[in-house]
């Protein structure tokens, strides 16, 4: 009788040991796999906005940021790569969509809104390091 409960005890252990309850309890960080700095270059296609454009674009935790500029990004990218954002400095506003991937490039569209100058054009991004 005492090795029946032994056993019956053992497995009870064993089963608990590798229970999803406790696995689910573990919680590991993995890193933003956009995470870092990118070159961006915006392409005027209609309008009178410059020809092209180069930015340094900073992303951490999904969130972007253009060190050095007072311009404020309201979105950023999704864990599956998509781009949707408003660049705003000032008046000016510019929305922004496209995709991003792990290993290091993307594209998207923009356009100016709610300004004097209407634009539209494309953008194309490089991981930078």
């Amino acid at each position: 009788m005492a090795r029946t409960s032994l056993m019956i005890l053992a497995a009870g252990l064993t089963v608990g040991a590798l229970s999803p309850v406790d696995a689910a309890t573990k919680k590991v960080r993995v890193p933003d796999q956009f995470d870092g700095s990118w070159t961006i270059v915006a392409t005027t296609e209609e309008g009178p906005c410059s020809a092209s454009t180069n930015y340094h674009v900073q992303i951490k935790d999904s969130d972007a940021s253009i060190p050095g500029e007072e311009v404020d990004i309201d979105g950023g990218v999704s864990a599956g790569g998509v781009v949707q954002a408003t660049i705003t400095q000032g008046s000016n506003k510019v929305p922004i969509a496209g995709s991003l991937t792990s290993k290091g490039s993307g594209s998207g569209t923009w356009r100016t809104a709610g300004g004097l100058v209407e634009c539209r054009g494309s953008w194309s991004a490089k991981r930078a390091g």
